[in-house]
């Protein structure tokens, strides 16, 4: 790295005074910025030979940097003895105003990089257990969020999070409120099948459904519509009670957005129904997507989410809802012996930090005998029932119940 001074006849300016970096033959500069703490200009630069470039799978490419500090009163490129009178580099700690934590920090001079990291353990005080640990870059440009800071604010981001959550209604409240804003003549929800179209409206305190022929594909067309009175019901829960007859309804018919106007009335029922299903796991993979298709159009922000419940494949407790995947087993019962076919114990791990899908098979003694990265899916046994696992949407492996 070069740093070139401006002169009289030559000026010269970036954006940290009158002078340019230039990086050596085959670098370029990747990134330049303010330390928060020393003020000093860190510049980082980049190789530029991609035959020098590592490429680590799934975890990207490593590319060969190197990281200047620059003293701006000097423009002096500093090595560690020029930088360090900047810093303290003693192990502190800190305890939190509550006496819950002890921060113990320390920041260290990593001589392969040429640079600084900040390595932090976070205890709980009354059990002396290590809650999490660190070691970050320590040159930054803005101020550091250290592990105790970070948790306290997890911690009010819950809470703020938790009273958002706890005002909102729960979906009888919520079912009672959407009754009561319903105005003369709306359509509370209009849905078709193979052959017609049906639409329940609101009229002089009863729920009237309306038949017609199957809609058009044409919107102009739906003004030829002749829809007729079909059936009379004197309150929701009666026609719910009678749409329902047929256990396979969100087969059968598929909502029409276009012609719904209120169906929000319905989220109640809609929503109790499929968690029901869910609990008995009474629906396959395929019906899940019709599934979906109406829980999402009866979906709202205005009531809990925690509305939507969904119990483990395995043991059948209650578990996070997952819309993505609606047979996964809990995390007890993933950490469960897991067999192939054969008896062989089967682990599922990520290739990296982006993602991937890696089997390893182990005989009964715990040697390898396997690995595999190429497939996407891997069947397995636990407790002796079948499942399959693969690799999550945003990482992690998922692991759900076989039909």
């Amino acid at each position: 790295m070069e740093i070139i001074k401006s002169k009289s006849f030559r000026p010269r300016k970036c954006e940290y005074g009158d002078f340019e970096l230039k990086p050596e033959k085959g670098w370029e500069l990747l990134q330049t910025f303010i330390d928060y703490e020393s003020k000093l200009l860190v510049v980082s630069v980049s190789c530029e030979d991609k035959s020098k470039w590592k490429d680590n799978g799934y975890n990207g490419w490593s590319i060969p940097t190197k990281e200047f500090k620059i003293d701006l009163g000097t423009l002096e490129i500093l090595e560690f003895e020029g930088w360090k009178k900047y810093f303290n580099y003693n192990q502190t700690e800190l305890i939190s105003d509550d006496k819950r934590y002890k921060l113990v920090a320390q920041r260290v001079f990593e001589s392969d990089r040429n640079s600084d990291a900040i390595k932090e353990e976070l205890y709980e005080i009354e059990s002396g257990k290590l809650i999490s640990s660190s070691e970050a870059i320590a040159f930054r440009q803005e101020k550091r969020e250290n592990l105790l800071e970070s948790l306290y604010r997890s911690i009010r981001e819950r809470e703020e999070q938790k009273k958002i959550v706890d005002a909102k209604p729960n979906l009888t409240e919520f079912h009672l409120k959407e009754l009561s804003k319903l105005k003369e003549n709306e359509i509370v929800i209009g849905y078709i099948d193979n052959s017609c179209t049906y639409k329940l409206v609101f009229s002089s305190n009863t729920f009237i459904l309306f038949k017609c022929d199957k809609i058009p594909a044409e919107y102009e067309a739906w003004e030829t519509m002749k829809f007729v009175e079909f059936k009379v019901y004197s309150n929701i829960e009666e026609y719910w009670e009678d749409f329902v007859k047929n256990e396979k309804w969100f087969i059968q018919f598929k909502i029409h957005r276009g012609i719904s106007e209120r169906s929000l009335v319905l989220a109640k029922p809609i929503i109790f129904y499929f968690n029901n299903l869910r609990r008995e796991h009474k629906f396959t993979y395929n019906e899940y997507n019709q599934i979906n298709e109406w829980q999402n159009s009866v979906w709202s922000e205005e009531y809990k989410k925690t509305e939507l419940i969904q119990w483990c494949a395995n043991c059948y407790k209650i578990v996070h809802y997952q819309g993505r995947y609606p047979k996964y087993i809990c995390r007890d019962c993933a950490s469960k012996e897991i067999f192939d076919k054969k008896g062989n114990l089967l682990t599922f791990s990520n290739l990296g930090f982006t993602g991937g899908f890696k089997i390893i098979r182990k005989d009964r003694d715990g040697k390898i005998i396997e690995e595999n990265d190429t497939e996407q899916f891997c069947e397995c046994l636990i407790d002796g029932k079948e499942f399959f696992a693969q690799e999550a949407r945003f990482g992690g492996i998922v692991i759900q119940r076989k039909e």
